[in-house]
Formats: structure tokens, sequence, C-alpha cells
């Protein structure tokens, strides 16, 4: 086990490709072949709409709705709505999710920090419990209308759950919010997808 994971009383995970694999290649496979690009383009490129689904501001038939057009591809709502919807069938699990249990069991406080949509989140965690039930806590981006790096969406988590960021160490597959939780005083491991 990582010697930053047997150090760190206090663990906080990002959920995406830290304990769960996305691969939009893989979430790509869920739209019919003739229009998965321009729509993949809207979602995942420049525009990167699913940034919004992941701030919780638009419901997933406004995303859909706008995706569609963005694309110039009117009619295909229903296609970017099961997208929205079916996209946790794609992940699987990563090492540390193999270490959760073992870490609680070692006395450790296990909290998640997530930029997640919703209703997808509680999907997920459907499909992959551990994601809450190893958990002490979770913060959702789209339950606090806030997304990773905002230092507010770290600060929500701290309050809520008495986490001194001096001693909890911030796991994240992204560099702006490991950059981000850093400067809040949390040691942090810019995940890459090793143990």
């Amino acid at each position: 086990m990582d010697e930053r994971l047997l150090k760190a009383d206090t663990i906080v995970f990002d959920i995406g490709n830290v304990l769960l694999r996305f691969d939009p290649d893989k979430v790509a496979l869920l739209l019919p072949a003739s229009i998965r690009q321009p729509l993949m383009q809207v979602l995942f490129g420049p525009q990167h709409l699913w940034g919004g689904f992941d701030l919780g501001a638009e419901s997933n038939e406004e995303i859909a709705r706008r995706a569609a057009g963005a694309a110039n591809l009117p009619g295909t709502e229903e296609h970017v709505l099961s997208l929205l919807s079916r996209f946790p069938e794609t992940m699987a699990p990563l090492p540390l999710a193999g270490m959760l249990r073992d870490l609680r069991q070692s006395g450790k406080r296990l909290y998640a920090l997530t930029n997640y949509p919703e209703p997808s989140f509680t999907l997920t965690a459907q499909r992959f419990p551990f994601v809450t039930e190893e958990m002490d806590g979770v913060v959702v981006s789209s339950r606090e209308k806030r997304v990773k790096p905002d230092p507010e969406l770290f600060r929500i988590l701290c309050r809520r759950y008495g986490i001194h960021p001096n001693d909890a160490l911030f796991i994240d597959d992204t560099r702006a919010n490991t950059d981000a939780a850093a400067l809040l005083g949390f040691r942090v491991w810019h995940y890459t997808g090793t143990v």
C-alpha cells in the first residue's frame, strides 16, 4: 500500500479516474456511430457541456437539447439522455477502490469529493455501493452547485465533516483540483492510475 495512504488519518477521494475508471471513449459507444463524433465533441470538447452536467445547473433534458442543437443534430436528444443516464455502465473499479475496506478497518476516515451529476451519482452508487458505503461522507458537485477546483467546494466538505485540511490527504486525477486543495492546506496526490 502506498505510503501516502498509510501516513494519512483522513483521506479524501475523487471518484472518476481515482476510484472508478471514466473513459469517454467507452461512453461514446453508447451513441449510434452516425452521431457519435459531433455529440462527443460538444459534450467533451471546447464547449464542454459535461462541465454543466457536473454543476447540476441544468436538467438532463436541457443538456440534451443544448447538445443536439450545438451539434446541429435535431432529434438526437433521446440518444443524449440515454448516454447521460447510462454512462455509469461503462465504468469499472480502479485499484484504490479495492483498498477502501482495509483503509476503513485500519481506522482511516474516508470521504469522497467529486464533480458528478445527478441522478447519475445515485445510479453509480447503486452499481458500485462502495462509493458511499465505505465513506464517512460524500460531497457531490451537482448537489452543491459548485465544481472543483472551486475552493468553496472543499470548504463545504471540511465544514460538513469537521475535516482539517492539514490533517487530510486529497487524491484527484486532475492537476487543477490537487493544486486548489494544496492551496487550502491539504496534502495531495495527483493520481495517474497507479498505486
